[in-house]
């Protein structure tokens, strides 16, 4: 099946969300249906069903934006694999319902069905400190899942963007139509040489705290799969530590003395990882304060993310020299 539309994914049809029931359970019925919060790049809808009298029970079906030009789409929908190997490392993660094949079949789309979890992300915690530590042995454990040779072959790698910014001879326009962006750029120039391309621990590709499940003060798991990637796991500390800047929570040394810990290695090329973590969100973050206000920081508006993104940015450069 060619899965080419483009695109926002439509809402599921009532058959749709019926043959999902019905390959979990083909005694099972549809309870209720509900579009879920989030998913900036897929669409995702919780599905209740019950069988034979039994407690009804929830699932989440997530259905992948696409590009408007799916030639140039090189994501490798790797999350049904990703998942599985998580689940087998223990680390907190949604368990594979229906897998990538049978999904997009259904839905004629890329897509995936997993577990529901009770539980919300939590961006404002009452104990910074100790949710910050909870994340980095989280995060520790995702960047010791084994890699097994099936693995790699869904997963793309973290390098090869950055590779070609750092290989071209001039910055390309995602770094010339941001104010900062050619001299975060020639920064970044400056740091390649000692950069270590050559690791392949598994990475979540987006780890910021929307990306969380929690049970009031405790982490339940680590929640969308959608652009994992092989590479250096400073990329993904970077990428979380930046983010922390944009909401304005101080947890920085905690959270880098924990994943250390966690992870029994010391913590070496941040600040090339948290300018690569910036230099992501050009030339425009604005956008990304849709995923703020969804998850009830209403104050954090276009503008607001986009002045302290440039204000991390000058605080990267600063450092720099």
């Amino acid at each position: 099946m060619a899965l080419t539309m483009p695109g926002i994914p439509p809402p599921p049809t009532p058959d749709q969300f019926e043959q999902v029931a019905k390959v979990i359970d083909p005694n099972a019925r549809v309870v209720s249906t509900q579009k879920l919060a989030g998913g900036i790049s897929s669409r995702m809808d919780g599905l209740e069903y019950e069988s034979l009298g039994t407690v009804a029970r929830k699932v989440v079906t997530r259905q992948y934006w696409e590009s408007k030009n799916p030639e140039d789409d090189d994501r490798l929908f790797g999350e049904s694999a990703v998942l599985r190997a998580l689940s087998a490392n223990g680390v907190p993660a949604p368990e594979v319902v229906v897998d990538l094949e049978v999904a997009s079949e259904i839905f004629g789309r890329p897509a995936i069905v997993i577990s529901y979890l009770e539980g919300i992300p939590n961006l404002a915690p009452h104990d910074p400190d100790n949710w910050a530590r909870q994340l980095a042995a989280a995060l520790a454990r995702i960047h010791s899942t084994p890699v097994a040779p099936q693995l790699m072959t869904v997963v793309g790698s973290a390098h090869n963007e950055i590779t070609k910014w750092m290989t071209q001879i001039e910055p390309s326009d995602h770094f010339k139509k941001h104010a900062l962006g050619i001299e975060l750029w020639n920064a970044m120039r400056r740091l390649w040489p000692s950069v270590d391309t050559s690791e392949t621990h598994l990475l979540h590709g987006d780890f910021w705290p929307g990306n969380t499940v929690w049970d009031g003060e405790t982490l339940l798991a680590i929640v969308d799969w959608e652009w994992p990637a092989l590479g250096e796991p400073m990329y993904d500390v970077g990428y979380f530590l930046t983010d922390a800047v944009y909401f304005v929570i101080d947890i920085e040394d905690t959270f880098l003395e924990a994943y250390e810990h966690a992870s029994g290695n010391q913590i070496e090329g941040l600040l090339f990882c948290k300018m690569a973590a910036t230099a992501r969100a050009m030339p425009d973050i604005g956008p990304w304060a849709r995923g703020y206000s969804e998850l009830g920081i209403l104050t954090m508006t276009a503008d607001e993310i986009q002045r302290a993104h440039a204000e991390c940015v000058q605080g990267l450069l600063d450092e720099a020299r």
